[in-house]
């Protein structure tokens, strides 16, 4: 009874303080997911507007992608995990999505936290990866200065994360954060800028590959944190109650054998009786 009633008053401690960080980092992811909507429309209109430049200032080069920004032509995908438990399954859910569309590609690897270096290494795979520490309480900005500047060099980054739908739907999702991936489909649909672009549209252009890389990335950091968050209070809330059952469980068991211990006492008592009349 006494044990079960410290794991209540720890796994209650421990959901209030998801419940804590999960409204600390809410309301901002959810307000960058429209700003950064409407960073990713207006890039899609530079990169329009440097592709339709490009091609008439190099129209006799043999290079077809000419971009501003030097890139190894490669692709990189990148999990985003935790260092520690108690997150529910997004961990398990997102680390068997990341494997399913990764395992079997010529992709680079990058594993950011250590349960997703652990399951990984659990499935014995002969595909190498590059491992960076990240801190499940936020941002680390060492850490994702770091990252970056490893991710940087490649074309296209496909980071795989948690999404946060709702406090008790935690759903998984791959995130395209480049430029050349997110404007592939949307070359027909979006409109050329026609104004004055200083210093130039190759600086403009470069500067947006950079920032938009960065900014979308770090927003994918902060989904992930909030859907962690949003796991672990759902998860320990369920562990809460089942706890509690155990408590109820174990008081009604107390109190059964109390009542057989009582019986007995009495039973002995009453043959002591009938053997001195």
């Amino acid at each position: 009874m006494y044990v079960l009633n410290g794991m209540k008053t720890i796994v209650e401690s421990y959901e209030e303080i998801a419940a804590m960080r999960m409204r600390k980092v809410k309301k901002s992811v959810l307000q960058n997911r429209e700003f950064l909507s409407g960073l990713s429309d207006i890039y899609q209109r530079v990169v329009i507007t440097y592709k339709l430049y490009a091609s008439k200032k190099h129209s006799r080069s043999t290079k077809k992608d000419w971009m501003p920004v030097e890139t190894n032509g490669k692709t990189v995908t990148i999990l985003l995990s935790s260092n520690t438990g108690l997150y529910g399954d997004i961990i398990k859910r997102t680390f068997q999505m990341f494997v399913d569309n990764t395992i079997n590609s010529s992709s680079d690897i990058v594993i950011v936290g250590r349960i997703g270096r652990q399951l990984f290494d659990s499935l014995h795979s002969k595909k190498e990866f590059k491992y960076f520490d990240m801190s499940d309480n936020g941002v680390d900005r060492k850490n994702l200065t770091e990252i970056l500047s490893h991710i940087l060099q490649y074309s296209n980054v496909i980071v795989y994360h948690g999404f946060y739908v709702s406090v008790l739907s935690q759903q998984v999702t791959g995130t395209f954060i480049t430029g050349k991936i997110l404007d592939a489909q949307k070359d027909k649909d979006v409109e050329e800028l026609k104004c004055l672009i200083e210093p130039s549209i190759e600086d403009v252009t470069e500067f947006f590959e950079k920032q938009i890389l960065s900014a979308i990335f770090e927003q994918s950091v902060y989904e992930a944190s909030l859907s962690k968050f949003a796991s672990r209070m759902v998860s320990l809330d369920i562990a809460n109650g089942n706890i509690s059952v155990l408590i109820k469980k174990s008081k009604f068991i107390k109190l059964k054998i109390k009542h057989m211990t009582d019986n007995l006492s009495q039973l002995e008592r009453l043959s002591g009786i009938s053997m001195w009349t």
